[in-house]
């Protein structure tokens, strides 16, 4: 490991823990798009990171204990092999033995159009962008959230002993640490969402005024600030609706199959209008999907994808309902004299 790396390994570091300063930040930044290899490194430091992390979180490892045990591991008779010891190549060798600092920065998710940044909100405050794409971060008591492009979370540094608090600005989905003493707690402005341990989609912005939350598994208590014993629970495969202005909640079964679709890529369309067909494709592929005119507004379509790319899906859909499929500045639009 040279000396460049062992400066970009600091950085990173710093990065993660939220000490690094703005000067830092931009090196580092600028760094990260000079060459794809370093990207590729970061999807690989990802997924270690979203296994290690949450195991030491639960166990209680002592981080830098773990960095000086690994560093010393790393030191030159490591990467030392003889004839009869094949090679390990030196991508595998800093997988196998990467440090925790280095892991850490794993949660820094950037991929090709991606970037994550902390910022200082206050003493003890971490907020998390996810900026360019969709980005995966593992919160101070093992809880794993997926921030969809554009949302904002903060969190302290460490959780407190009775609650579990974080905000959100956005939507996310949410994988949370069971801990019976310690509810987690998701606000958004005057909304609450709370649970003890469950699985669940939050959108902080589906409308004017408006909060959705639809849950996979467990269950969560709805309630609005200052008024938790008039709030409602929410049961698996229900949706509810949180209206922040008139302080409402409803809830009902969940219409859309596809509330998950811009984290798993599965897109599932079951005689789907195709006025939602282009909006799902719009939020699972960040980009803009319109309809040339009234005339295919009767157009529906019946079919399945996982995770392909959006041209693949694009041809399936044209060829399956005879339409015309044009890319212009960006915008994705349907064209046709309708479907029978």
């Amino acid at each position: 490991m040279n000396e460049t790396d062992t400066y970009y390994e600091s950085l990173m570091a710093a990065y993660f823990s939220g000490e690094a300063t703005p000067d830092e930040i931009k090196q580092l930044s600028v760094w990260l798009t000079e060459n794809p290899a370093n990207l590729d490194s970061f999807e690989v430091y990802r997924q270690v990171w979203l296994m290690t992390a949450k195991d030491a979180l639960s166990a209680g490892t002592d981080m830098e204990a773990e960095w000086k045990a690994l560093t010393a591991r790393m030191g030159p008779e490591a990467i030392t092999s003889t004839p009869s010891e094949p090679a390990i190549p030196l991508r595998r060798l800093k997988v196998l033995f990467m440090s925790w600092k280095a892991a850490a920065i794993a949660a820094v998710l950037i991929a090709a159009a991606a970037a994550m940044f902390y910022l200082n909100s206050g003493p003890g405050t971490i907020v998390v962008a996810a900026t360019g794409s969709n980005l995966e971060k593992v919160l101070p008591d093992g809880s794993v959230v997926t921030l969809y492009k554009g949302t904002e979370i903060e969190y302290p540094e460490k959780f407190g002993d009775d609650t579990r608090e974080v905000k959100l600005n956005g939507e996310a989905y949410f994988n949370v640490t069971k801990d019976a003493e310690r509810p987690f707690i998701v606000s958004g402005g005057n909304a609450r969402i709370k649970v003890l341990g469950t699985t669940f989609n939050v959108n902080t912005k589906a409308g004017e005024s408006k909060i959705s939350v639809v849950l996979t598994s467990g269950r969560v208590a709805l309630y609005f600030d200052g008024k938790e014993t008039v709030g409602r629970i929410l049961n698996p495969g229900e949706a509810a609706e949180m209206n922040t202005g008139q302080k409402s909640i409803v809830t009902n079964a969940n219409p859309d199959p596809n509330y998950m679709a811009w984290k798993t890529g599965i897109i599932l369309f079951e005689n789907a209008a195709l006025e939602e067909v282009a909006a799902t494709l719009g939020k699972v592929y960040h980009t803009e999907v319109r309809l040339s005119g009234k005339q295919l507004s009767g157009c529906s379509l019946t079919a399945s994808f996982e995770k392909q790319p959006l041209n693949q899906v694009l041809h399936v859909i044209g060829e399956t309902l005879g339409l015309k499929i044009r890319q212009e500045n960006g915008i994705v639009i349907f064209e046709g004299n309708g479907c029978n």
